[in-house]
């Protein structure tokens, strides 16, 4: 059964790309691409051409996701599962392909209203990409462009959609209280990342919740964790390690008001003897916020 092989970019919409533009050339280390022909500006961190898109726009909020599938025949049994579940799914247009610069996309909703679109074929730049703020470089390649968590109206539709559907496998539940009200996240994986999609059902002005950069080094997290202080770049969360993907990292706030995540060192998932399990506490250690208040371990 054909199913999604990657996370592969990032759509936002955003009040002010310029405070973007320097946040993620700064701070993160990424490199602006020229405006798109639909207008968006592309950020590059690593051979392929665009793994983040900025749209201007009043939401500050995702705006779709990128999903990469093997080629045009996985493309295509995927998007035959989807409508025969009753989903609707869009063709391509050829200003998308431009603007995307892959060479093919199928356009869909998920339970939330959320665009997704599949894809193939992405572009792909010749020089390698190389970054003096980020010099490990990011954890990409087969594993796709990271991780995103996002707020969801039903957990128990959208896990039925992204695994039955999509063909994400679980990698574990995490269930926690947080003022006294329970949460169930879900983390879902394409390929050996222990998750490229995570999900909670909560009430929340935005979709996403955060998205997460790995990267090659665990300087580099200390380093950015430096760079966010000096910038004036909010902390949500102090260094930690996370129980479940073993990630040491830490939480910023972006120019949109939704998180970020920078962290190291994650482990892997091989499906021939992973079983998947349930953890009552987020982290093991740190993922304190700043005023050091303590954390729901």
């Amino acid at each position: 059964m054909s199913s999604v092989a990657r996370l592969g970019y990032l759509g936002l919409e955003v009040r002010k790309p310029g405070d973007w533009v320097a946040f993620a050339t700064r701070v993160l280390g990424m490199e602006v691409r020229p405006p798109a022909v639909d207008g968006a500006i592309p950020l590059r961190y690593d051979d392929q051409a665009q793994r983040i898109r900025l749209h201007q726009g009043k939401a500050d909020d995702i705006t779709y996701l990128g999903l990469e599938v093997a080629d045009k025949s996985a493309l295509a049994e995927l998007t035959r599962r989807l409508e025969a579940a009753g989903t609707a799914v869009r063709a391509d247009r050829p200003e998308e392909l431009t603007a995307r610069g892959v060479e093919m996309l199928a356009v869909f909703e998920d339970p939330n209203q959320i665009r997704f679109e599949l894809f193939c074929g992405p572009q792909r730049e010749r020089t390698p990409f190389q970054s003096s703020v980020m010099p490990s470089g990011l954890v990409t390649g087969d594993e796709g462009m990271g991780h995103v968590l996002l707020f969801v109206d039903n957990g128990e539709k959208c896990e039925a959609f992204y695994r039955d559907l999509l063909g994400l496998k679980l990698s574990d539940y995490v269930d926690i209280e947080l003022g006294g009200t329970p949460v169930h996240a879900v983390f879902l994986h394409a390929n050996s990342r222990h998750h490229s999609l995570a999900f909670v059902q909560a009430k929340s002005p935005r979709r996403l919740h955060h998205f997460m950069l790995e990267v090659n080094a665990i300087d580099d997290v200390g380093a950015t964790f430096d760079r966010c202080q000096d910038a004036g770049v909010p902390i949500l969360y102090n260094l930690g390690r996370h129980q479940n993907d073993r990630m040491i990292s830490f939480y910023g706030v972006t120019p949109s008001a939704f998180a970020f995540e920078i962290g190291w060192g994650a482990r892997k998932i091989d499906d021939a003897d992973w079983q998947f399990r349930t953890y009552y506490g987020i982290s093991d250690w740190g993922h304190r916020p700043p005023s050091g208040a303590a954390p729901h371990h």
